[in-house]
């Protein structure tokens, strides 16, 4: 599938993303003000989203959220990886990961993080990521 095109995410390709993420947590996205998540979203400059383009579809959407240490350095978060169950398992997946990591590079980050489930380990790893601390949330 090297015929995917990422590129930034725009306002238009809302609603094919809300779907798209509705594959790794389902929500009800027309109870979502669109016009207010989006001015949010896009206002925030820390927050790098792309979408990857099949077929004038979107297959994969991904982001990278740039954090500015106190010690000047520069750390990356990745965030709602998703690929269209209809295309997994055709290195859309590697693709997206491996954009991120470029505008990581791009962005100076020392160190990138993700959180992911056990049976994405293997996934994870294959792309240079390795098992370093223990994951703890609180939800407010």
């Amino acid at each position: 599938m090297s015929k995917v095109q990422f590129r930034n995410i725009e306002e238009s390709d809302l609603d094919e993303v809300f779907i798209l993420l509705n594959q790794l947590k389902e929500i009800d996205f027309d109870s979502v003000e669109k016009q207010n998540a989006w001015d949010s979203f896009i206002s925030n400059s820390s927050s790098n989203s792309i979408v990857g383009v099949f077929n004038k579809k979107i297959v994969a959407y991904g982001s990278i959220i740039i954090e500015n240490k106190i010690r000047g350095e520069v750390a990356g978060h990745i965030e709602d990886i998703v690929v269209d169950k209809e295309v997994r398992g055709k290195m859309v997946g590697v693709c997206l990961i491996k954009e991120l990591i470029g505008i990581a590079q791009k962005k100076g980050c020392y160190r990138i993080t993700l959180f992911c489930k056990e049976k994405l380990e293997k996934f994870y790893s294959r792309n240079g990521f390795k098992v370093d601390s223990i994951l703890m949330k609180k939800y407010i």
